[in-house]
């Protein structure tokens, strides 16, 4: 009698366990959470962050929870240079494109975590992604530009992150280059720009090619005075979209876009050197409208080897 009552307690055990676990699976609909790494205050990259061109790496630092367990996490970049066409151009630069995929099992020891993992905590030089140097992820010269830097994790049961409810991180950020154009601003106060309503925005620098042996000729100027935050994402979440509308209060182009289809304007008055200060006057001075507080002036400048320099200043009015 006693392996009889034996056997039915273990195929009891097994059924409450099964069911416990069924239960479990049921409620769990939940993706998992990405967030801060440990004793950090902020994702990394951060939107609009801006890697200078003494920089050859970027810092990837996030958390992921999920109290199931969490399957795999995956970070990807690539450009929005212009706007997800994925366009090919001649060019003897490379786009970066990186695609890791973190897991128990990753190849890289760098991407592993414990089996059944509640919480991943990612910040190390093991997992920044170079551009530069013998880690790079290119096997050229990186083209310089904007890029999108997402993060999307999956739980043991399926649940995953997704764009259309915004539980995946999405940032855009910059990565310059010292043979990307050069933009450079005298008259800042700060770090912004001041103007007063109804007179034109005093601008003292310059956009020039560098000295470096890779810089190509300037190509495209494109300049904004816009709404603060209505430059982020789109609805595919590109980089600098163009929205000439109500958010506008400025938009001019010179020369011709590699990147964006249909961007054009008069021709650049030189390719290697441009004088704010000349350019910003008459019929294309940046008039300052009234009823604001802040604005943001977008400055995207291309050379004719694909590289781009894009650089946003805040501008606080005075009335």
């Amino acid at each position: 009698m006693k392996k009889p009552l034996l056997y039915l307690l273990l195929g009891a055990s097994f059924l409450a366990y099964s069911c416990e676990t069924d239960d479990d699976q049921i409620r769990d609909l939940e993706a998992p959470v990405i967030g801060t790494a440990d004793g950090r205050d902020a994702v990394r990259p951060m939107e609009e962050e801006v890697n200078p061109a003494t920089k050859d790496h970027l810092h990837v630092r996030f958390g992921v929870d999920d109290p199931s367990g969490i399957a795999q996490i995956r970070v990807d970049i690539h450009s929005s240079f212009d706007g997800h066409t994925h366009g090919r151009i001649q060019t003897d630069f490379e786009r970066l494109d990186v695609d890791d995929i973190y897991s128990p099992d990753a190849a890289n020891p760098d991407f592993r975590f414990p089996q059944g993992a509640t919480r991943v905590s990612v910040d190390g030089p093991g997992t920044d992604i170079y551009w530069g140097g013998n880690s790079s992820r290119v096997s050229g010269n990186v083209l310089a530009g904007p890029y999108d830097f997402s993060i999307q994790a999956i739980d043991v049961h399926g649940n995953q992150t997704s764009f259309g409810d915004n539980s995946n991180y999405l940032a855009t950020f910059y990565l310059q280059t010292p043979y990307a154009p050069q933009i450079s601003i005298a008259n800042l106060h700060d770090g912004e720009l001041e103007g007063e309503a109804g007179e034109p925005l005093e601008l003292d620098g310059f956009i020039r090619k560098t000295d470096h042996q890779l810089s190509t000729d300037l190509k495209f100027l494109w300049v904004r005075l816009t709404e603060e935050d209505d430059h982020g994402h789109d609805d595919e979440h590109s980089a600098s979209a163009r929205v000439a509308e109500e958010g506008d209060f400025y938009e001019k182009m010179w020369g011709s876009s590699t990147w964006r289809e249909g961007m054009s304007g008069p021709d650049l008055p030189s390719a290697t050197e441009l004088n704010l200060s000349e350019i910003f006057t008459g019929e294309n001075a940046i008039v300052i409208p009234a009823n604001e507080d802040h604005l943001d002036l977008i400055i995207w400048v291309e050379d004719t080897g694909g590289n781009i320099t894009r650089l946003l200043y805040e501008v606080h009015i005075e009335d």
